[in-house]
């Protein structure tokens, strides 16, 4: 009779306790579940810094009332494996990484913790416009918080004209080499889809020749239809040895190579200035890139319009139209004005 009893004694402890890890069980599961139907979600975007701990980041969460409890949140970050048997998620996903997070009240908690494992930086957006010299792309870097100015100069000597101008987005404070990396990639990816223009860059010295052209072009062209044009008169004056008198070259002489403020009008002091970069006392390409071309210059200097113009200048400011000219005497009688053809941006 005791030994009866004493068996539903234990039979009935053994229910309780299967009805107590029962209801835990549930009480858990429940737990894991999204606080809110997402209709009504709330939404809170954490920034996780290095080191964070997962128990601070559930107090967080549960203050900001986008989970339901902190307590069983931040044992999920503890113990995977039992995290992963509550939510058929792998346990790999459990880990927290710095980084930027949007995350919903309207998200289960294996939702959650793909969002804090994901580690995704926080991006800053920077538009860098066609014809920046290396230097202008450093200072616009610089006051968006990307990198120094001068660690970007370093990082990008002897790039200028393949830095592809483009709207960037990029985590604060990165290494300046790797900003000029994405700026380059992007530079050769762009110029896939212009055949003439990719199969050029085959072949090193053609590409940089080609790319000098660019970006002379790209400070002279107000309208896109006008760069082939203007690219024929380079490069019929080149076939013929003539210098390319170029504004465009002097006004990098005068800027980027003295350190001078960006002039109104280039003097005709200016032009006599010494430099292999000045295109009125030296015939030819000068020895690289004076800015950093876009598509639209660099398809131009990859194919030119077929013209026998040598002379252009600049007639109508307003609408950027230039006039062309075949002979020295219809340019003179153009009017020849010595007048940068782009303002410095």
């Amino acid at each position: 009779m005791k030994s009866k009893n004493t068996a539903k004694a234990i039979f009935g402890i053994a229910i309780v306790l299967a009805a107590a890890v029962l209801g835990g069980f549930f009480c858990v599961k429940s737990s894991l579940s999204a606080l809110d139907a997402p209709a009504f979600e709330k939404t809170f975007r954490l920034k996780i810094e290095k080191g964070a701990s997962a128990k601070k980041i559930a107090e967080l969460l549960a203050q900001e009332k986008i989970i339901k409890n902190d307590k069983i949140f931040y044992l999920l970050a503890r113990f995977p494996k039992i995290a992963a048997a509550l939510t058929s998620e792998s346990p790999e996903i459990f880990c927290v990484k710095s980084g930027v997070c949007d995350l919903k009240s309207s998200m289960d908690a294996a939702a959650l913790y793909k969002e804090l494992s994901a580690g995704r930086e926080e991006l800053t957006k920077v538009s860098i416009p066609e014809g920046l010299t290396i230097s202008k792309i450093a200072v616009r870097l610089d006051k968006a918080g990307i990198c120094r100015a001068q660690d970007f100069v370093k990082a990008a000597a002897g790039m200028e004209g393949f830095l592809f101008p483009d709207t960037y987005s990029l985590a604060p404070d990165s290494p300046a080499e790797k900003v000029v990396k994405i700026m380059a990639d992007n530079f050769y990816e762009k110029i896939k889809d212009f055949a003439p223009l990719f199969k050029i860059a085959s072949d090193k010295k053609e590409l940089q020749k080609t790319v000098t052209l660019a970006s002379i072009i790209e400070r002279e062209y107000r309208s896109p239809d006008e760069a082939p044009l203007i690219a024929s008169v380079f490069t019929n004056r080149i076939k013929k040895g003539i210098g390319l008198y170029s504004c465009a070259t002097v006004e990098y002489v005068v800027t980027e190579l003295l350190g001078r403020p960006h002039p109104d009008i280039i003097t005709y002091d200016d032009l006599k200035i010494q430099s292999p970069y000045n295109t009125y006392i030296n015939a030819g390409l000068p020895p690289a890139p004076i800015c950093n071309p876009g598509l639209v210059a660099l398809k131009a200097a990859a194919e030119p319009a077929q013209t026998d113009f040598y002379y252009f200048q600049l007639m109508d400011e307003a609408a950027g139209r230039h006039v062309f000219t075949k002979t020295l005497s219809e340019h003179v009688q153009q009017g020849a004005i010595f007048k940068t053809k782009k303002a410095s941006r």
